[in-house]
């Protein structure tokens, strides 16, 4: 008699069709089927094909006897990430070049400042 747990998927070994267990009272085990419909089993008429988590048990495991695939090959993508100590250097950089042009660009309103004063006095 194979044992049974509430959530094993099952598959019907007379018919077609199959589903979740349910519940189980002594030999009868109540099979949820795809449309919502519980169905009495007796134990003998069913197959254990996964537990709820979706594992397959070990004496249905389609995967014994197989060779397993090979772990694909990691992909070079050139991408580097750069170190958080990296990221906080170039803010530092950025942010003294952006004072850098903030005293530039008081330079230049001043020499524009300058020469349109000098245009005025000369018109």
């Amino acid at each position: 008699m194979a044992q049974f747990e509430i959530g094993d998927k099952v598959k019907f070994l007379n018919s077609v069709g199959g589903g979740i267990v349910k519940k189980i009272q002594g030999d009868l085990v109540y099979v949820e089927d795809d449309t919502g419909f519980d169905l009495p089993m007796q134990s003998s008429e069913l197959i254990r094909m996964a537990d709820q988590e979706g594992k397959a048990k070990a004496f249905n495991d389609d995967t014994i006897g197989r060779r397993p695939k090979p772990a694909p090959e990691p992909v070079e993508t050139g991408l580097a990430f750069p170190t958080i100590d990296e990221l906080e250097a170039e803010v530092r950089r950025l942010k003294g070049q952006n004072a850098n042009l903030q005293d530039q660009i008081k330079q230049l309103k001043s020499q524009v400042l300058s020469l349109q004063r000098t245009i005025a006095r000369i018109s």
